[in-house]
């Protein structure tokens, strides 16, 4: 029996070895703890598409699309790590509520950043990188099979936290430029990581679990969908019912629906399997689903709320977030099933980049359209996509 009075007994049962888990273990799905973390992103997803609400233009579009990116890849961070390394011991769970803690925090700092005030954001961000070193330098220590992978990933989260605390130091705009060279070293730390870990090795540990992974996509996915479907009921209850801000919820939710159907039957994760290369691909080239998502439900609600005004046309701002934020989406799923075929010899992908081009061009030609006109034609023309995939197009489900 164990003894609960002696330290080392109770050391044992809270703190357990950060080794490397077995990719081939079955049944691995998301955790409690997984969900609860993905949680927290619901909240800072609806911060930035509030910001991008209220400034539906090329600065606001440009500006939501940076401050996505770090958002992003925190999510991107704690969720590789935890489909290599979680033990489950109170340690981990410390530490990712931590996180959850932190991207709360980030959540809050949303309305400040659009403003211009850093300082909150960036404390944020590198109290939760330090948290991602702290827990691949228990892997460094526990894990001797793969401790260079480790030790590479801790030293590049420590550098980039670095360049963020550096960036307290330089006045707007030339914060960002320093920003965007910290996330270049978060985003090129993987690649040497991974480098790292198979160089000159006969046996390649597989640092990721294959079925771990796609689940995990799927569910932030759902998570940024998410603010789609609200959208619809937001936007429909703050217009007070209005028969045509109604109609154009209706068809909202359409396009909703579309997505999440071209997304769950069509988006393999085969590109994970083939080689490292194809697998970073298919990682981050996710970015510009979940941006896309998230800027698509932005238009949607814009549109709801276009379509309750006296005005016969609607917004280019409208137009714009709608039309290039479904674009986003379907290039990027055209490019991570290029991915996962290897071929650009299949007619889904070129049907999905047609109706991409033809949303595009819909932005400056549809000037002409209402806000329920311009809805109604995007929401078809995803759904004469949806309807093309699912009955005739070569494309395993």
């Amino acid at each position: 029996m164990t003894d609960l009075k002696d330290p080392r007994s109770l050391r044992a049962r809270l703190l357990h070895p950060q080794v490397l888990r077995d990719s081939s273990e079955e049944n691995r799905t998301s955790t409690w703890l997984e969900l609860f973390f993905d949680l927290c992103f619901v909240v800072a997803v609806a911060a930035l598409a509030r910001g991008l609400h209220h400034d539906p233009t090329l600065g606001g579009a440009l500006r939501f699309a940076g401050f996505f990116v770090p958002f992003w890849w925190a999510w991107m961070g704690f969720t590789w790590y935890a489909t290599a390394f979680d033990n489950d011991d109170v340690a981990y769970r410390a530490t990712l509520l931590g996180a959850m803690l932190c991207i709360l925090w980030l959540a809050a700092s949303i309305h400040s950043l659009y403003k211009g005030e850093t300082s909150s954001f960036v404390l944020a961000y590198v109290a939760m990188k330090l948290l991602l070193v702290g827990l691949y330098a228990r892997a460094w220590r526990d894990a001797t099979d793969v401790r260079r992978f480790a030790g590479l990933y801790a030293l590049g989260n420590a550098v980039a936290a670095l360049i963020w605390v550096s960036s307290l130091l330089v006045p707007v705009p030339g914060t960002y430029g320093v920003w965007a060279l910290a996330l270049f070293v978060e985003l090129v730390t993987p690649m040497l990581a991974v480098r790292a870990a198979y160089q000159g090795r006969s046996y390649r540990p597989r640092v990721f679990h294959p079925e771990h992974i796609p689940e995990r996509y799927g569910l932030f996915t759902l998570i940024v969908l998410g603010e789609s479907v609200l959208a619809v009921a937001a936007g429909t209850a703050g217009t007070g019912w209005y028969p045509a801000s109604v109609a154009t919820a209706v068809f909202g939710f359409v396009i909703a629906a579309c997505i999440w159907w071209l997304y769950f039957d069509y988006v393999g994760a085969s590109g994970l399997r083939i080689r490292p290369r194809a697998g970073f691909f298919w990682g981050y080239g996710h970015l510009a689903i979940y941006a896309g998502i998230a800027a698509t439900g932005v238009g949607i609600q814009l549109a709801i709320e276009g379509a309750a005004e006296t005005t016969a046309h609607g917004s280019l701002g409208t137009r714009g977030v709608l039309g290039i934020g479904l674009a986003a989406y379907l290039l990027a799923v055209s490019f991570i099933h290029w991915v996962n075929r290897g071929s650009l010899d299949d007619r889904a992908l070129f049907a999905r980049l047609a109706i991409a081009a033809f949303l595009i061009l819909l932005v400056p030609l549809g000037s002409f359209l209402s806000p329920l006109a311009f809805a109604a034609l995007t929401a078809l023309a995803l759904l004469a996509l949806t309807a093309y995939e699912t009955v005739g197009a070569d494309v395993p489900a």
